[in-house]
């Protein structure tokens, strides 16, 4: 069974952004658009970095992260687009 992760990230982004008539402020990362964005680390864990290891796409570690990520694969969280989490701030 192929891995369908683009129609979940459409979802998570613009189509949902459609659904409530906000197109043309989120959903999208163009220039004058707000954001909330989240960084996610797809080595965060032993599994997640097995699997990553096997990938062969983005769309396949896309896959991967939303079947198996967790609160530790997240990076960093920035909310209209200022840094408002990093689990490392050094490297965020």
């Amino acid at each position: 069974m192929p891995h369908r992760s683009a129609p979940s990230s459409y979802l998570a982004t613009l189509g949902g952004a459609r659904s409530l008539g906000l197109e043309d402020r989120i959903g999208s990362l163009e220039a004058g658009r707000e954001a909330d964005i989240v960084v996610l680390e797809p080595k965060a864990t032993p599994l997640l970095a097995f699997r990553e290891n096997r990938s062969r796409s983005l769309e396949e570690t896309l896959f991967v992260l939303m079947t198996l990520g967790d609160d530790r694969a997240v990076r960093a969280t920035y909310v209209a687009g200022a840094l408002a989490h990093a689990r490392d701030p050094v490297d965020a």
